[in-house]
């Protein structure tokens, strides 16, 4: 497993938890003053398009796609207008993530600071900070989070606006990603 202390994970109990509205709100808060690089991570597998967008055929093995648009339509365009300065989307079959990571780093690099919306980058990376985002509802959570929830450092519940404990628990200094204890 690789140790990445300037790395961020992110990720969710369930869908539509406020992830994204997370990561844009540390982007904005903490962003300044730094070069922090987002990453949107989506697995493929079958009849999952409707919960991740239509982007087009699955690849065969991985695609990263780097974010240029600022529309702020996509997640990564909204990435990118809270502050980050490149913003990737990577949509992997699962047996292919240690190869499409290999890939991202490729052209993010691995000393860069990072934040990354996923559940299964976790079963890879040991971050500076792992964060889950679950719901103030009542919902199933998804199967890949039973992998890693040992491993959680920091569960946030949210509405999808509002969070509890707030972000500001949430910090980032010259040695990387850490909760604030306190």
């Amino acid at each position: 497993m690789m140790e990445l202390k300037k790395m961020l994970i992110i990720g969710g109990a369930s869908r539509n938890v406020g992830k994204t509205e997370l990561v844009c709100g540390l982007l904005r808060r903490l962003g300044a003053g730094r070069e922090i690089i987002s990453l949107k991570i989506s697995g493929i597998s079958p009849g999952s398009d409707p919960l991740h967008g239509n982007h087009g055929p699955a690849p065969e093995k991985f695609h990263l796609l780097e974010e240029t648009n600022r529309d702020g339509v996509k997640d990564s365009s909204k990435m990118l207008l809270a502050g980050a300065a490149r913003a990737f989307y990577l949509r992997t079959r699962d047996e292919f993530l240690p190869e499409a990571m290999d890939h991202f780093f490729s052209a993010a690099g691995t000393d860069r600071i990072i934040i990354c919306e996923s559940i299964v980058l976790r079963r890879l990376i040991d971050p500076g900070l792992f964060v889950l985002v679950k719901s103030n509802r009542e919902e199933t959570m998804k199967r890949s989070l039973g992998e890693v929830i040992h491993l959680v450092d920091l569960t946030i519940v949210s509405d999808g606006k509002s969070f509890s404990p707030p972000p500001s628990v949430i910090g980032l200094d010259g040695n990387g990603w850490y909760r604030h204890n306190g």
